[in-house]
């Protein structure tokens, strides 16, 4: 096993938030299999160095990666914000948005070329099963008229099912597959902000409801090598497939996505 180290390898990884919650323990579980293991991240402690809310940050992470590991069998876009009010990335992007969908959508499309040459590689994409509640609003992507923390996390773990599944449509046949896994309902940072996840006498209950990072963490690294689920599926725990929201089968919707998240990121696709 290695970590980040450069060269050949079976199986070369790169993880997305792998600092802490169920990044790390993604990364931990896969490291522990034998994978070279590639973490992206501000963290010192990050393989990269990569600010995942900025466009030229992604771009500089993704070359470098391409550079030192021409060849990659996985990609676990992880990462992931909540915010409770809304804030703006350094490119001027509402900053959920940012982060838990262009960012995928722009590391996925630069990467592509390295997971192409590691054939049979994978694209998995953690998702949330509140997705199903989930709602894009073309028209006000960027949650500027009103925004909301809930109503603009809801929307980009849409965005994640709805891109894997536009992204798998493209990549069949290629010997790249990709996939959405859903890792229940996790104690993670993503919640500090807000109030009752803070409150101390609320914590038995939160132990006794929400898993552990280290149980979703071993969930998102079976899901690299689980069998693939039917279209319109993601999977949870257990590798078992569920039905995504129907938004996500709705193929039009997905191309008009697709398409703004291409003009956000400035690539042509």
């Amino acid at each position: 096993m290695s970590e980040g180290s450069s060269g050949s390898s079976t199986y070369v990884c790169v993880v997305t938030g792998a600092s802490r919650g169920i990044g790390q323990a993604a990364a931990a579980e896969l490291a522990r299999r034998g994978a070279t293991v590639v973490t992206l991240g501000r963290d010192a402690g990050s393989t990269i160095r990569c600010d995942l809310s900025s466009l030229t940050s992604i771009r500089s992470a993704a070359a470098e990666i391409r550079e030192r590991w021409p060849r990659i069998q996985l990609l676990v876009n992880n990462a992931g914000v909540q915010h409770v009010r809304r804030k703006v990335s350094a490119d001027g992007i509402e900053a959920t948005l940012a982060v838990n969908h262009l960012a995928p959508f722009l590391l996925t499309h630069l990467l592509l070329p390295a997971l192409r040459a590691g054939v049979p590689a994978r694209v998995v994409t953690v998702s949330s099963s509140l997705a199903r509640w989930g709602r894009i609003d073309l028209d006000d992507l960027q949650s500027a008229r009103r925004y909301n923390g809930t109503r603009a996390y809801l929307q980009s773990k849409l965005a994640n099912i709805m891109f894997t599944a536009s992204l798998a449509e493209r990549l069949a046949g290629t010997g790249v597959t990709a996939v959405c896994v859903y890792p229940g309902l996790v104690a993670t940072d993503l919640l500090r902000e807000r109030w009752w996840w803070r409150a101390r006498w609320l914590r038995p209950l939160w132990r006794a409801l929400f898993l552990s990072p280290n149980d979703a963490g071993r969930a998102v690294a079976d899901s690299a090598t689980a069998t693939l689920p039917s279209e319109g599926y993601c999977l949870t725990l257990g590798g078992r497939p569920v039905r995504t929201p129907r938004a996500a089968r709705d193929g039009a919707a997905r191309q008009r996505l697709w398409d703004a998240s291409a003009r956000l990121v400035g690539v042509d696709l």
